[in-house]
């Protein structure tokens, strides 16, 4: 099996190339300085990219901080976990897609029956929420001004007429935007998701997940640090933005500062956000119905080679070496469009542009503009991730079977502000572009 240890130990017998023909006019060089604007610089940076699934990796690239300080600093390594952000859908999806593949659930399903609560926009109350809308975000949903449902609630309090978090029902879009016909990208849709893993499984979502995928694959990732060993989480990165918060002020030339997982919780602990129901209570208090509480839209912490692995399984058709995951068709139908914006009659916000075709827990890069990641990108498939200052990609060409990673865990100016050609930052573009053709 090429476990996650396995292409850990192959890097490392890998010969160097030479210090003078790796150092010329490599673009990593620059992304710490943004090459002399403050704005473009990062706090740390880690890729790797394959050209085959049972291939060892053919580039990798790492440098930075894992954590910045002169008391606390800690260097950046491939094997250093992070808050991972949208690529946490991706992995959902892939423990969703499982269970749909064993038949305990159809794609066109009414959800709200394993739910136990009635799922219904307010305005389409004939329409029947469904798993593929969920997955591909045309569901109707959006994330409500009280987002997200802490432990201590469950999820139908913010989902259902007089909840707690119903918030005059803005956890829904508007008439003109009905459930199935348009892409609204929203995190709820997967919190969902992670609640019907929940029902069909009888187990808890982060447990399932560890369980079912991590382990086999001998990855040491887990959700909000669920399951990540005291080794790892003592390599773990911090996310930085040069402001305080998203908000702002922002000063390119000021101190980094930490947005979250400057300290990490001691195993076993994880992370959780509490209502306020929920002060004092832990993981072990959860009885289920919430699937917020293990963060399954953005809170996996995981490294570049956990994600390298991750993306082999994807380029290998649900395979990484013997270890069969989803059946080929199943990851085939992953990948395959359910909503591909459509410029004429406009059918979806589309991430600011930065989305143009999505499948199930997938997006697919049409290479139209916007979602230009680097130059030939169209048919790549896979996620990208963005909070607290990080940037993250997962990419992977399955006519090929090649792909890559890359992880940035700190941006110095607004994301909005370093777009490049695309509506990708040029941080990112520079990444891709290099690692997609290594």
């Amino acid at each position: 099996m090429i476990s996650r240890r396995t292409l850990m130990t192959a890097a490392a017998a890998m010969p160097l190339m030479p210090a003078m023909a790796r150092a010329q006019d490599n673009p990593f060089n620059r992304l710490l300085t943004g090459a002399g604007v403050p704005e473009q610089a990062v706090v740390g940076y880690a890729a790797i990219a394959f050209r085959k699934p049972g291939e060892i990796a053919a580039r990798t690239e790492v440098g930075g901080m894992a954590v910045d300080g002169l008391r606390a600093g800690r260097i950046l390594r491939l094997d250093s976990p992070m808050r991972i952000a949208s690529i946490s859908k991706l992995v959902t999806a892939i423990g969703f897609m499982r269970l749909h593949e064993q038949g305990r659930i159809g794609l066109d399903d009414d959800v709200s029956e394993l739910l136990k609560f009635t799922l219904r926009h307010p305005l389409f109350p004939d329409v029947a929420i469904t798993p593929r809308m969920l997955l591909s975000h045309t569901s109707g949903l959006r994330n409500g001004p009280s987002y997200p449902v802490g432990l201590g609630r469950e999820l139908k309090e913010a989902l259902t007429p007089g909840g707690l978090q119903w918030d005059d029902g803005a956890w829904f879009g508007p008439a003109d935007q009905p459930p199935g016909q348009w892409f609204a990208y929203a995190d709820v849709n997967f919190a969902i998701i992670a609640q019907l893993i929940e029902r069909m499984t009888g187990e808890r979502f982060d447990l399932y997940m560890t369980r079912w995928l991590f382990k086999p694959l001998g990855l040491e990732c887990g959700f909000n640090w669920s399951g990540v060993s005291r080794q790892f989480r003592n390599y773990g990165a911090a996310l930085y933005r040069k402001a305080p918060s998203d908000d702002g002020p922002w000063d390119a030339r000021g101190p980094w500062v930490a947005q979250l997982d400057a300290e990490i919780p001691p195993e076993p602990q994880i992370a959780l956000t509490r209502a306020p129901e929920g002060v004092g209570m832990g993981p072990d208090d959860y009885e289920g119905g919430n699937g917020f509480v293990f963060s399954p839209q953005g809170g996996l912490r995981a490294s570049a080679r956990d994600l390298e692995v991750i993306a082999r399984l994807i380029a290998g058709g649900g395979q990484v070496d013997t270890i069969r995951i989803l059946k080929p068709e199943t990851q085939a139908l992953m990948a395959t469009p359910v909503w591909t914006f459509d410029p004429a009659a406009p059918n979806g916000d589309a991430y600011g542009g930065a989305i143009l075709s999505y499948g199930l827990g997938l997006q697919i890069l049409t290479d139209s503009g916007g979602d230009s990641l680097f130059p030939g990108c169209a048919g790549w498939i896979g996620h990208p991730g963005d909070a607290y200052g990080l940037v993250s990609g997962l990419w992977v060409q399955p006519s090929t079977g090649r792909g890559f990673v890359y992880l940035v865990n700190g941006t110095a100016a607004p994301l909005e502000s370093l777009h490049g050609r695309s509506k990708f930052t040029a941080v990112e573009e520079t990444i891709a572009t290099a690692m997609a053709t290594a």
